[in-house]
Order: structure tokens, then sequence, then C-alpha cells
């Protein structure tokens, strides 16, 4: 297990209750699974991406600019 369903469950509920009229109470299984699979997902996709070189996985650094 990738995530901390109970964890998840609070957060949505909470975004949720800040960001709608109508008052949420559960969170479906179906929803947790979801964002199971989309992280597994997103995981997957860092590894392919990055190159093969160093010891570690890291995001692309944005490549900074200078000012003259």
């Amino acid at each position: 297990m990738l995530i901390n369903r109970a964890a998840c469950k609070r957060a949505i509920l909470a975004v949720a209750e800040d960001t709608r009229s109508h008052k949420f109470t559960r969170v479906g299984a179906d929803t947790l699974d979801y964002l199971e699979a989309d992280l597994l997902n997103t995981i997957k996709d860092l590894v392919h991406r990055h190159p093969s070189v160093g010891k570690t996985i890291m995001m692309e650094s944005k490549k900074r600019t200078t000012d003259n």
C-alpha cells in the first residue's frame, strides 16, 4: 500500500469542507484506489523519465537564469 488511506480520507473531507457547500462524510474505496493507482503511475513515470546517471532520483530542476 502506497498511501495512508485514513490520512487521505481526512484530507479529502477537509478539502471538501473548505470548498463545497454540501457536507460530505464518507470517501469511497474506489476513490482511494484511484489515488493509489495514480500515485503508482506518477512514480513509474518519474523513474522512467529520469536519466540513467547518479544514485538519487530527483525532480528535474528548472534552469536558473542569471541577470546580466
